[in-house]
């Protein structure tokens, strides 16, 4: 503490000066204390989670964990120097509980446990991923209808089991979930073309179809997609269908826990809610001079699918993933066609092949056509 001096002698600004002042009085010693007060180290779990972003009352939702071992051993322990050797810093089994409450519910009071997942050992300094599918209840009282969003949220070692160095970080963060109506919902998200067509072209699609709804497509039937083409942007009078698909399911969104959504081709794997269908070689209609393909999902709307997501609308499928065609290219033949005369010395359009090799298909004697 500092030395005394009188209230008077401060106020005037000029303490007289005493003999033998006292010099600052030194704090008392301390030394650092172990990393526990049992003496050595112990681990120390923690849990943090993503979920999918859309799912439906009585039906499954997806959910993603990491559950991280941040204890480290901190004490010299003779048997544990090697690497890979056990410590007491290392965690043993024990379970993550899920919780599903309301979102305006800070306290977590009314929240209702849907699932558990059971966690093995996790080594000290260590992170573990784990991925599971739980269903949903009926709706509890006080949780939202169709249109609403729900929290998820997970706590590690529940019970305790597992002694730690605190427990204060065993919850995690909340994830907010869309609720809405248990149906489906499609759109084409990746159409693959050569960047440049004209009409009488032979081409092999690749289309993806993603489902956005909160459950599999197969509740309703299998879907169908249509390749089309047609004279304007629109799916309507002037347009017909090169080539017909059948999926027998698409699962929803509800499978697919993420951060951020990616669809098509922008990302590397293939979400579980999006199909791939790889069709066989067809051949473009070879006149009028320009118009435009594009895919078509459900062009029978034999399928019920979600009319809002949350309380936004969402369009009818339609003609989407356009590209257009034409106009035709002097001297060019269409490309992947053998060309005129069906001999076997005859080079196929772009690059010519090892002699007797072919490629593509003859051009048909009364090629497709819009009209």
């Amino acid at each position: 503490m500092l030395p005394w001096v009188s209230r008077r002698d401060r106020r005037k600004g000029r303490a007289r000066r005493r003999p033998e002042l006292a010099s600052l009085e030194r704090l008392e010693g301390r030394e650092l204390m172990a990393y526990t007060p049992l003496g050595y180290s112990l681990p120390d779990l923690t849990v943090q989670g993503f979920t999918a972003p859309t799912a439906a009352w009585d039906s499954p939702l997806t959910v993603t964990i990491d559950v991280k071992n941040t204890g480290s051993s901190t004490l010299i322990e003779p048997l544990a120097l090697q690497p890979g050797a056990t410590s007491t810093a290392d965690a043993g089994p024990t379970q993550v509980a899920v919780f599903a409450a309301p979102q305006n519910n800070r306290p977590n009071r009314r929240a209702v446990q849907i699932g558990v997942f059971d966690i093995p050992s996790i080594t000290q300094n260590n992170v573990q991923q784990f991925t599971g599918t739980f269903q949903l209840p009926s709706r509890p009282p006080g949780f939202a209808n169709e249109g609403g969003a729900i929290n998820v949220f997970f706590q590690i070692n529940p019970g305790r089991n597992i002694l730690e160095s605190d427990y204060t970080n065993n919850i995690s963060r909340r994830s907010p979930v869309l609720i809405a109506a248990p149906l489906p919902k499609l759109a084409a998200v990746g159409f693959a073309l050569p960047p440049t067509l004209q009409p009488g072209d032979t081409i092999q699609p690749n289309i993806q179809v993603a489902n956005f709804g909160s459950v599999d497509s197969s509740t309703q039937g299998p879907v169908t997609v249509a390749l089309v083409a047609s004279v304007d942007r629109t799916f309507g009078p002037g347009s017909s269908v090169i080539a017909l698909y059948t999926l027998d399911n698409i699962s929803g969104i509800d499978t697919v826990p993420s951060r951020n959504q990616a669809f098509g081709q922008s990302t590397i794997n293939t979400p579980n809610n999006v199909a791939t269908i790889i069709g066989n070689a067809v051949t473009l209609p070879d006149r009028p001079r320009n118009y435009y393909i594009g895919v078509v999902v459900d062009p029978s709307n034999s399928i019920k699918q979600l009319g809002k997501i949350g309380r936004h609308k969402v369009r009818t499928s339609g003609l989407s993933l356009i590209h257009k065609v034409g106009p035709p290219i002097g001297g060019l033949p269409p490309a992947g066609v053998v060309v005129a005369g069906d001999g076997t010395d005859n080079q196929p359009f772009p690059f010519p092949l090892t002699p007797g090799t072919r490629v593509g298909n003859p051009i048909f004697v009364n090629p497709p056509n819009l009209f």
